[in-house]
């Protein structure tokens, strides 16, 4: 029998925690001891379970780890081997984690086997999925009435591709829609807010037609005349440079829409380039919303070297670009768990899931950005009533 979602949400958070371990261990170990050959001769441990050992710190899931992890019986060798050659704090965090695993057997099967076979096998729905939509409804809600603002929708795409001009960045090309913009007396001013500082003698968005052409060496932000309400880039207050929010108050109206569009070319490392062990892609949800479509287009050059992972965590980690792994974070991981599929791109998208208006979008993000898409590779996920003030992100983890 499968395990059920909140088994799962345990057992993942322990995956996590072991992972980024046990990357620690191998991190400090002499570089001659950071492969698999290396890492058996230097401990004179067994070649296989090194190798086990290995393919935990490179999992893709904290559950992918409790997978591939030595047996107890090897794992308890493992901490005899490491205990002359760690420092006290860290051989204190691996055998604490150890001992986790051991006590996590303990209470979900019967063997290390029997773990495997129940997170390998399919979700074992006891839970009412749809309890959990409302819960998120009902905190959807409540946020809404205490905060007086609202979106009925955000649809955000973004490409990351090869910067050609300079090869240690990903050139990312953005675009984030929100509909359904709802704004009461007394609310907080509309902020958008993105990561790239602000470049000399900014001094507010410009105007995005589908005639423009993003020009891939220069910071851009702007807002789309087709895919905005009339006046709303007249709207424009302000911005702030302490937390890089554009400021638009008042709103033009009621109910609007705003679509905005960002080319970042000196932000994101690239993995190809550099020594990075991560790309990522995020959207806070700074405002209650009902839905979330978010789209990354990756390159597939870059997509042959990556394994793609998803979270929701809370808002205010910080993230230092090219540096994070998923495992970095599992402390902040939400118990949310959004699908992640890939979204065929061929035949101008007629057969991916996305709706009329949001496959519009996409093509006008691709004609202003000159984006071919026969070369890249689209994953997608949507989420009914996504958390208020928590970040999704989806990383890309380079081998």
């Amino acid at each position: 029998m499968g395990l059920n979602q909140q088994d799962r949400t345990e057992l993942t958070r322990l995956g996590e925690r072991i992972q980024k371990t046990f990357i620690a261990v191998r991190d400090a170990l002499p570089d001659h001891a950071q492969t698999i050959g290396g890492f058996t001769k230097y401990l004179d441990y067994n070649r296989s379970n090194s190798q086990r050992f290995f393919s935990a710190c490179k999992a893709n899931s904290g559950l992918q780890v409790l997978v591939e992890l030595p047996g107890i019986h090897a794992l308890k060798q493992l901490l005899q081997k490491l205990s002359p050659v760690l420092s006290q704090s860290l051989m204190s965090q691996v055998n604490q984690v150890v001992t986790l695993f051991v006590q996590c057997i303990e209470n979900n099967a019967k063997s290390h086997a029997d773990l495997k076979r129940r997170i390998l096998a399919p979700l074992h729905q006891i839970d009412d999925n749809n309890e959990t939509t409302n819960h998120k409804a009902q905190l959807y809600k409540a946020a809404q009435a205490l905060l007086k603002f609202s979106v009925e929708e955000i649809f955000c795409v973004y490409i990351l591709r090869k910067n050609q001009n300079d090869p240690r960045y990903l050139q990312e090309v953005a675009l984030i829609s929100k509909s359904g913009i709802n704004r009461q007396v007394g609310a907080v001013p509309f902020v958008q807010f993105y990561t790239h500082p602000h470049p000399e003698h900014f001094k507010g968005p410009i105007a995005i037609t589908r005639t423009s052409t993003l020009q891939p060496n220069e910071f851009t932000l702007g807002v789309s005349k087709e895919y905005s309400s009339a006046g709303f880039l007249e709207a424009f207050s302000t911005y702030s440079p302490s937390n890089s929010g554009l400021v638009f108050d008042p709103l033009p109206s009621n109910n609007c829409y705003v679509t905005f569009v960002f080319n970042n070319p000196d932000e994101v490392v690239n993995p190809l380039h550099q020594n990075s062990p991560c790309s990522s892609t995020s959207l806070s949800i700074k405002n209650p919303a009902k839905k979330l479509t978010m789209l990354v287009l990756l390159e597939k050059q870059i997509d042959k070297c990556s394994t793609v992972n998803i979270g929701c965590y809370h808002s205010n980690q910080k993230v230092e670009e090219g540096k994070l792994k998923a495992s970095d974070l599992w402390t902040e991981r939400f118990p949310e768990f959004p699908e992640l599929k890939i979204t065929s791109l061929e035949e101008r998208f007629a057969h991916s899931q996305l709706q009329p208006a949001q496959k519009d979008k996409l093509r006008y993000l691709l004609d202003v950005s000159g984006t071919r898409t026969d070369d890249f590779i689209c994953y997608a996920t949507e989420v009914d009533y996504p958390i208020w003030s928590s970040t999704y992100r989806i990383y890309f983890e380079h081998q």
